[in-house]
């Protein structure tokens, strides 16, 4: 951490006295990334300056279980956040095809009626089975469309739903609670709707996982 602050203060120093008048921004940060690898790998705020957040040095990386992720999910979403029943691993197994031997650890919450379908899934994979976690999600994604495609709200929140790979985290998202405000509007409106709902879930997880 010393040797960072130090690093830190030498290249803010170089900006600040000219020194780089000779080299691009893109150069500069290049620059900045590989000495960083070279001197231990630790993690940088991803900007066009990463060095200048030092706020992410005052402390350790903060570790998040997967039931911490989804409370970060349930704070930002409040009574907008509708699943409630977890899943044993038998049941996810079932329902999208991840067996046992493809995760270290998973969480996985659908609603108790089956006539709402707001999901979330995270599953953190063993190394070497991302890739095959986030086909098994995509075919699950397919699966549910095209099982509500007569169902206009659902239909609308299950094109609306989202798959993101964060680090080895693959995290599934298909929210958005009461539609019906906008369900008069068709299902194209519905899907705007939820679509935010798990762009604003993702942006915890992301946040939570990579911070």
């Amino acid at each position: 951490m010393r040797k960072k602050a130090m690093w830190i203060g030498m290249v803010i120093m170089f900006l600040l006295t000219g020194c780089g008048d000779s080299m691009s921004e893109d150069e500069l940060v290049r620059n900045s990334r590989a000495f960083e690898t070279e001197k231990g790998g630790d993690d940088l705020q991803a900007s066009s300056f990463p060095f200048l957040s030092l706020e992410k040095y005052q402390g350790e990386k903060d570790f998040y279980t997967l039931p911490e992720l989804k409370d970060e999910v349930k704070e930002l979403l409040g009574d907008h956040y509708w699943p409630e029943d977890d899943l044993s691993k038998e049941e996810l197994k079932k329902l999208t095809g991840i067996s046992e031997d493809m995760y270290v650890d998973f969480l996985a919450q659908k609603q108790s009626m089956d006539a709402h379908i707001d999901t979330m899934i995270i599953i953190h994979a063993k190394e070497g089975y991302v890739g095959a976690v986030e086909q098994a999600l995509e075919e699950y994604r397919s699966k549910i469309i095209e099982e509500n495609r007569n169902y206009p709200q659902n239909f609308g929140k299950a094109k609306a739903s989202r798959m993101e790979t964060i680090d080895d985290y693959v995290c599934f998202v298909q929210l958005g609670a009461d539609t019906t405000i906008v369900a008069d509007k068709g299902s194209d409106a519905v899907t705007a709707y939820c679509l935010e709902e798990n762009e604003r879930a993702l942006y915890v997880l992301e946040k939570a996982i990579l911070d």
